[in-house]
């Protein structure tokens, strides 16, 4: 089952794409229903690919994307907020595109795409 881009964005939360001291940092929510989240990754970032063991995902405890998998999936209850970050990473200001590759219990294979600046 597609799911289309315009609502898999809602997933994003706006204006959370930063850099911090520690890397680049964005967050998402779900607002759309229940999730299973099986795999997380890879993210692409202008291009520039990111393997799950480069990305971090802080839910109720920060593990790198490369555990989140069949038999320790990360469940996003509806109102879940978690923080994806890629750390020792920075933006230059500008506009920047970013999409999020996971694989989901319910649907399989998604992309949440967005566009996002950095001051």
């Amino acid at each position: 089952m597609a799911i289309p881009t315009a609502l898999l964005r809602r997933f994003y939360v706006g204006q959370s794409l930063q850099n911090k001291d520690d890397g680049i940092e964005f967050k998402l929510a779900n607002h759309i229903a229940p999730t299973t989240i099986l795999a997380l990754g890879p993210i692409e970032v202008d291009g520039d690919l990111f393997a799950p063991d480069q990305i971090m995902v802080h839910a109720s405890r920060p593990r790198p994307a490369n555990a989140i998998r069949e038999g320790a999936p990360l469940f996003l209850s509806m109102g879940k907020v978690v923080s994806i970050s890629i750390p020792d990473e920075q933006l230059p200001p500008g506009r920047h595109q970013v999409i999020v590759h996971a694989l989901t219990k319910e649907v399989g294979p998604v992309s949440i795409e967005f566009d996002e600046t950095i001051p």
